[in-house]
């Protein structure tokens, strides 16, 4: 049996072609999934980004603070004691 060209070509083209269609169309989808996921570690990374940043302001400012009160503690340790208060002499009114 011989198989005329034009019916072959048409055989092969109706078997493949909405075959080629669906394979274009899962590319498509695998690359929006990938942009969608790229999207998502890319804001991920700036929110890691902004974090560390404010992270070190408060590491800063705490540290500020520490200094401080440890410059106070120390200047009370080593400041010199103060005498105690003499308590009040009574004071004597004249019997008259």
């Amino acid at each position: 049996m011989k198989i005329n060209p034009a019916q072959a070509s048409w055989t092969l083209r109706r078997r493949h072609g909405p075959r080629r269609q669906q394979d274009g169309m899962a590319v498509i989808v695998v690359l929006a999934l990938l942009a969608i996921i790229l999207v998502y570690v890319a804001g991920n990374i700036r929110s890691l980004y902004c974090l560390g940043a404010e992270l070190k302001l408060v590491e800063r400012q705490q540290k500020q603070r520490l200094q401080a009160a440890a410059a106070v503690a120390i200047a009370r340790t080593n400041s010199t004691p103060q005498p105690a208060a003499a308590p009040p002499k009574p004071t004597t009114t004249p019997n008259h």
